[in-house]
């Protein structure tokens, strides 16, 4: 010992207290979900192509555990006690890729903490690809409470051992004894006993989350994959971890670049009208604030920006307009809604990997919600965005981390950064504005098709009376009257019509929805029953039966999604009062109409070929679905008239403008008789016993008067019968 200036005694060499140490590594991991991402980073940087996070049920604090198993390069003896047991280890910030080329993610030497933070005890298992044996160690991390106790005087376990099942497991190795075998087996095994945490439905959620953002969702790496192995008490959480369902679905696509210098190259995109904008050229600095500029020109004196390249793409909803998502996915209004709260905002990922905490819930870093309360009418919110900015730290060195890892230190590169975005989104503020309010422009009937419902013409008439008969007012008035009274009545048997129509189609559904209805509404009762019987015979305090209550639960929500279904697909046709046309998949509302026939489809043989594009309309689905039934019910007729293996129907959805939709529609049947194609089309003409002959002309009004198209039949057609040419120009 020696003493300091003031005669205090002082350890003559620096040994750090283990608690010390301990407390460091708890602020550093700041949460069970950012311990285990850090672990999942370890395996990376190891040249991992797969991770397996599984957990040992009780997950409760001080029981349970959670395995991490890795297919990495693994480590000898001598690398976990020199570098992956050592805190602040400088090894990867001397080598900064990997092997295999890979930027690697830590450079703090803070992942072991992540195993103390999870823990009380660690078992390390590990094994280079070629070696004999595998290298173990273990660490019990309630040494570092001892006050007293200095670092160096920590107990660690190490030695290299015969290879074990543990790893041979993982690879599917069911003899460790093979020679061969034992020297192609390489990885990590980090198996963490004691919890120190209880482990609820809602650490769960943030672990998916947060697993599920780890990687880029747009970009991510093809050879990198996570698997989240849950215990029984919370298995729906068991997966492949991969980006959230809602994520496939947005209104409007923005995707770009910009380099070092400030030059751009964004691609702005609606989906719902198939539009596409493509901007190009350099950023621009007024009074301080970076600006998308026309030209590649710079300003004079014009510096260049702090940040760059990014690389940019941004997915954003409508919220008050979210028909497509539930359309596709069947879920509710208020579950998509609450996924976008959970998985919204925009995310920085440096070499492919999230830096936290961008994007997490309420973490509003560009402040988004605050310019939308100012102009809310344009300005989008955080939670409609899902996105991400792509950096590379050699290209990016001044956007650096905290030295907790969770976010971007204070700096110009990183305010210019934040400009840059808001720059990219005023834009796409702007387009979306413009077509929200082409959307909402009511949309005028064409009349000028001389349809089964055109309004009547006494144009002529007028105009001959004026000149004839000048003076005559009261006939003229008369006249007026007339159109008026004769559109008001128009209108009135369209409806009529329609009406009675669609209860023509409503009562060919009815013995398919019963046929299809009572089979999972009799699951339902018996599974119900089952569960009750259980609970009455064995009581509610065990677990066991508990669990079998679950389970039988779990089948009720199941076939009731299947009941679901049903019901979903015949809504159109019923009496509602219908709101404005959504936002909609037009191929799913084909897929609708052609599930309604399954039995007839699978009875009869016929090959459907569905169209596997996906073109977002502004319709109303009970309109189009309508004209999708008849066209389907037609087909399925005349299809019964030829040979089983002949039997062929085949759509085809093709935006070929921005605002124009072409779906053809097609069969193998007989075909139109050459002497009656002239006449499909009239009201009340069909070459069918049953027919009414409405079926085509009212087909014909709703694609005419709703959406200025147009229905034809088309001469030719591979497939050898009918074959029907739908045009949409309007709210496509």
């Amino acid at each position: 010992m020696t003493l300091d200036g003031s005669g205090v005694k002082k350890d003559s060499v620096f040994r750090p207290r283990a608690r010390i140490m301990k407390t460091l590594g708890e602020e550093l991991i700041s949460s069970d979900s950012v311990a285990l991402i850090e672990l999942v980073k370890n395996s990376f940087d190891a040249d991992a192509t797969h991770v397996h996070i599984r957990f040992i049920g009780p997950l409760l604090r001080g029981r349970g555990a959670i395995e991490v198993f890795d297919d990495g390069t693994g480590m000898d003896i001598d690398t976990i006690r020199r570098i992956w047991m050592e805190p602040a280890t400088p090894s990867k910030k001397i080598l900064r890729t990997s092997p295999s080329g890979r930027r690697v993610l830590g450079e703090k030497g803070i992942g072991r903490f992540a195993a103390a933070r999870l823990a009380t005890y660690t078992e390390l298992i590990s094994k280079r690809s070629g070696d004999q044996y595998e290298a173990h160690a273990e660490v019990d991390w309630s040494q570092f409470d001892d006050n007293e106790k200095y670092l160096d005087e920590v107990e660690i376990l190490t030695e290299n051992r015969a290879v074990s099942d543990a790893l041979g497991n993982f690879f599917n190795v069911k003899d460790v004894s093979d020679t061969n075998a034992k020297k192609n087996i390489h990885g990590t095994c980090l198996r963490m006993n004691g919890l120190k945490n209880d482990w609820s439905e809602a650490n769960f959620q943030d672990l998916r989350r947060a697993l599920s953002r780890l990687i880029s969702p747009f970009s991510g790496f093809k050879d990198f994959s996570i698997k989240l192995d849950a215990s029984d008490q919370f298995e729906r959480f068991s997966e492949d971890i991969g980006p959230p369902e809602v994520v496939k679905f947005p209104h409007y696509i923005v995707s770009g670049e910009v380099d070092s210098l400030g030059e751009y190259a964004i691609n702005y995109s609606v989906e719902r009208s198939g539009t596409h904008e493509k901007l190009v050229g350099k950023l621009k600095n007024f009074n301080g604030t970076w600006l998308l500029g026309e030209s590649n020109t710079a300003l004079s004196g014009q510096s260049e920006p702090k940040c760059g390249p990014l690389k940019i793409e941004l997915r954003v909803w409508d919220r008050d307009d979210l028909g497509n998502i539930v359309q596709i996915t069947g879920a509710s209004i208020s579950n998509i809604r609450r996924e976008l709260d959970l998985y919204a905002g925009i995310n920085i990922y440096r070499d492919g990997f999230r830096v936290l905490p961008y994007g997490e819930p309420n973490n509003d870093w560009l402040r988004l919600d605050i310019r939308r309360v100012q102009n809310p009418s344009l300005r989008l919110s955080n939670n409609q965005i899902l996105g991400y900015i792509s950096i590379g730290a050699n290209e990016n060195p001044e956007l650096k981390d905290q030295s907790n890892r969770e976010g971007l230190r204070e700096s110009d590169a990183k305010q210019d950064l934040m400009q840059i975005m808001i720059a990219v989104l005023s834009h796409l503020e702007a387009i979306r504005k413009k077509s929200r309010r082409e959307d909402s422009t009511p949309v005028g009937r064409d009349q000028s098709g001389g349809g089964l419902f055109a309004k009547p013409d006494l144009s002529s008439f007028s105009a001959h009376l004026k000149e004839s008969h000048p003076a005559d007012v009261e006939t003229q008035q008369l006249i007026k009257q007339i159109e008026d009274n004769f559109t008001i009545q128009l209108d009135e048997i369209k409806k009529t019509v329609a009406r009675y129509h669609g209860l023509v189609t409503l009562g060919q559904l009815i013995d398919m929805l019963l046929h299809q209805g009572r089979q999972p509404l009799s699951k339902i009762v018996a599974e119900s029953t089952l569960g009750k019987e259980d609970l009455e015979d064995h009581g509610l305090a065990e677990n066991p039966i508990l669990a079998k209550l679950h389970g039988r639960f779990e089948k009720i929500r199941t076939q009731s999604a299947v009941l679901d279904g049903v019901f979903h697909r015949v809504e159109p046709f019923g009496g509602r009062k219908r709101g404005r046309p959504g936002q909609l998949y037009l191929e799913k509302i084909l897929s609708d109409a052609i599930d309604i026939f399954a039995d007839k489809i699978e009875k009869l043989g016929v090959v459907i070929f569905r169209p596997s594009t996906s073109t977002l309309v502004t319709v109303d689905p009970a309109e189009l679905q309508e004209v999708f039934v008849n066209l389907i019910q037609n087909s399925l007729y005349w299809l019964a008239s030829v040979e089983k293996e002949k039997r062929k129907i085949a759509v085809q959805i093709t935006r070929t403008e921005a605002s124009v939709v072409e779906i053809i529609f097609a069969d193998s049947g007989p075909g139109i008789s050459d002497e009656f194609k002239e006449v499909i089309f009239d009201p009340y003409f069909s070459t069918r016993p049953d027919g009414t002959g409405l079926g085509l002309a009212v087909c014909g009004d709703i694609i005419r008067d709703y959406y200025g198209g147009s229905l034809s039949l088309l001469d030719t057609n591979k497939l050898g019968g009918a074959a029907f040419q739908i045009i949409l120009r309007k709210r496509v």
